[in-house]
């Protein structure tokens, strides 16, 4: 039997209630712990979401201009092939090597991917006519002699700047990136048949404004295939072009004159303790000619990889994704990041 008295509280029950507030003590110290890893994950896949999500707009964005990229741009999968092959006249079984492309970017391989895409600030297309850009000379006595011709610029007498005429000063600006091409499509002849396991292209030359010319470099020519898609020969400038374009059924010859943009997407790894693997900042720049890139724009950081998908090459849907590297423990991320 206890016995009471007025003075306070016994031995016994100063040693449950010690041992009760020990037990709550211990029951809010660990929710708190969890709380405090809950919010620093959830901070953290929230910054992982916006920053992933806000990159995956650009680009999705440039992939909406991709039409000039097949056939053209001389970017190979991770297999080896060309990944803008696009092929819109035969069926599967003609494909021998596979219909799916794959490119992927990350640290341990490869580290750049180029693809050129329709710059809508230049104005629209414009359908050139060739006429504009040469000297015509007198017409000859014998009607089987063709008069002479001299190139002078696509922009001769002004042709595309004035607004009287084709009114296309935004396209013609220094430092502007444009193509030449036409509708028709053609194939190689091997032994006088054509050989419909090659894509189909459209000769095409590109280059860069620099006053009164449209220049390529090497640049160009190491993103895009300047080779005329019958003869292999390179297309050097837009005379070479223009005085070799083939017709459409026989009728006269379309030409096509756009502004384009060469945009090169990067990884650039860099060294963080609190990823599982190394991550890499994702960039992107634009070819502005004569050897030079804009200065690279981040997209995201933390990235592991960036690949570009084919299902198909008889389609030209591509997908893309932005793969996160993964974080180690939450608890020791949160150490970490606020040690730093």
């Amino acid at each position: 039997m206890i016995i009471r008295n007025n003075k306070g509280f016994t031995a016994v029950e100063l040693m449950i209630g010690i041992g009760l507030a020990a037990v709550l003590t211990t029951a809010i110290v660990s929710t708190q712990l969890m709380v405090s890893r809950d919010q620093v994950k959830m901070s953290k896949d929230l910054e992982q979401s916006i920053d992933k999500n806000m990159a995956e707009r650009i680009v999705f964005s440039d992939l909406n201009g991709i039409d000039p990229s097949y056939n053209n741009v001389l970017q190979k999968d991770d297999s080896g092939r060309y990944f803008f092959d696009y092929y819109p006249d035969v069926p599967a079984n003609v494909i021998t090597d596979g219909l799916e492309r794959k490119i992927t970017l990350k640290v341990t391989g490869t580290q750049e991917i180029y693809i050129v895409v329709s710059d809508l600030k230049a104005g629209p297309l414009l359908n050139y006519d060739p006429v504009k850009a040469y000297n015509v000379g007198a017409a000859p006595a014998d009607f089987n002699q063709a008069a002479s011709l001299q190139f002078v610029s696509l922009n001769k007498n002004n042709f595309l700047t004035d607004p009287g005429q084709s009114n296309r000063s935004a396209m013609w600006q220094s430092g502007k990136i444009l193509m030449l091409d036409t509708p028709a499509r053609i194939r190689p002849l091997v032994n006088g048949t054509v050989n419909m396991k090659i894509a189909p292209r459209s000769p095409i030359f590109v280059g860069s404004v620099q006053g009164v010319n449209l220049l390529s470099d090497s640049m160009i020519q190491k993103v895009l295939n300047l080779k005329h898609p019958e003869t292999g020969v390179v297309i050097a400038n837009a005379d070479q072009f223009l005085r070799n374009v083939p017709s459409i059924g026989g009728g006269q010859s379309i030409i096509r004159l756009k502004g384009v943009k060469i945009i090169k997407y990067s990884l650039k790894k860099y060294e963080d303790g609190r990823y599982k693997t190394t991550p890499a900042y994702l960039y992107k720049s634009e070819y502005v000619g004569s050897g030079v890139w804009s200065e690279p724009f981040l997209l995201s950081d933390g990235v592991a990889e960036f690949s570009l998908r084919r299902e198909s090459v008889l389609k030209r849907m591509i997908y893309f994704n932005i793969k996160k590297a993964e974080f180690k423990d939450q608890a020791l991320t949160s150490n970490s990041a606020q040690s730093k």
